[in-house]
């Protein structure tokens, strides 16, 4: 008779404290200053007027150079006022490009392209000398930044992981060959502009201590193994060493000590014992293959049971130990 037993894996957690620095001459507590500065935009922006800007051409069809003056006005057929830029000679029977400028801000000012008279010239002269536009003009409204809390907020929670990392990586070089928890144990962050304030950028500063407490990878993991093996609670059940995962959290510390508390959580499985006086081939002798499938399905961990009797009339199990084989199988 061959009796395979399925043995599923059964989770298993256990936590224990570990003492570092100071009297326990265990690992070692560091503490450094790192200082961070960083520029970041707002999300949220809003429209406000602008002057708009652009090109023209200034023609002039009369036989005399004509000098017009820096804000000289220029009026489009819509009522729309720009102004010369700077002072320019438009010569006779020419023409020249020039930059204007809206004398009004605003999205009205967004003209298409245009022909423009220059109401300062008399009637006569205006037929003579004029501006075309060929290109629209832009920038009469202009998207600037909104600081909200919210940006302030992200910009905080992103500084403080730049801060932890910065002090990592400094104080990592003192222990290279242990691990290390990092945490920032005082912060300062200040930001150069305030919640609703109208801008394209803003500033953090961040001054921050932050602690490292460093520990052999091999001894918290020692540490939770013997936790797990307090928790077997037969000889029934195994530990399955090789499902061992450790974690490691700062509970507290003293900075005038260099001394700290680290939680080392285990996370290992348990399972049925191969070896369990449970699964003695005596049990077994004489019974049928129900019994068998019924007592091995009411222990622990047990979540499968496959049954081979050799020759296939044979009912029940032989009473002589080399005739039974007993296997069990674990499966996650």
């Amino acid at each position: 008779a061959t009796i395979t037993v399925v043995a599923g894996q059964e989770p298993l957690e256990v936590s224990a404290v570990m003492a570092i620095g100071g009297e326990s001459k265990i690992g070692f507590v560091e503490i450094a200053t790192v200082e961070l500065e960083k520029t970041h935009k707002p999300e949220s922006t809003k429209e406000i007027g602008a002057v708009a800007m652009g090109m023209v051409t200034l023609h002039n069809d009369s036989q005399l150079d004509q000098a017009l003056v820096a804000t000289t006005r220029l009026l489009s057929p819509e009522g729309i006022l720009f102004r010369l830029k700077n002072r320019v000679v438009v010569p006779a029977k020419g023409m020249i490009a020039v930059e204007v400028y809206a004398d009004k801000e605003g999205r009205e000012s967004e003209i298409g392209p245009a022909k423009f008279t220059i109401p300062g010239l008399n009637t006569a002269k205006q037929a003579a000398i004029y501006a075309v536009s060929d290109k629209p003009m832009i920038g009469g409204v202009r998207a600037v930044g909104i600081v909200t809390e919210e940006d302030l907020k992200l910009a905080e929670k992103e500084l403080v992981v730049d801060l932890k990392k910065a002090g990592a990586e400094k104080l990592s070089v003192l222990h290279p060959e242990l691990v290390a928890v990092y945490e920032i144990v005082k912060l300062e962050i200040s930001a150069d502009k305030e919640a609703g304030s109208d801008a394209e950028e803003f500033v953090l500063s961040s001054k921050a201590e932050v602690l490292g407490v460093f520990y052999n990878q091999t001894e918290a993991d020692m540490l939770a193994s013997g936790e797990l093996a307090k928790r077997v609670v037969s000889e029934a059940e195994i530990l399955i060493k090789n499902e061992l995962r450790t974690a490691t959290a700062l509970v507290d510390y003293n900075l005038e000590d260099k001394t700290a508390n680290l939680k080392i959580s285990g996370v290992g499985a348990v399972s049925l014992n191969p070896n369990s006086q449970q699964l003695q081939k005596l049990i077994f002798f004489g019974k049928t293959k129900d019994e068998v499938r019924r007592y091995l399905l009411s222990l622990d961990h047990v979540r499968g049971v496959e049954l081979k009797f050799t020759p296939a009339w044979i009912n029940t199990v032989p009473q002589v130990a080399d005739h039974v084989n007993v296997v069990v199988k674990n499966v996650e």
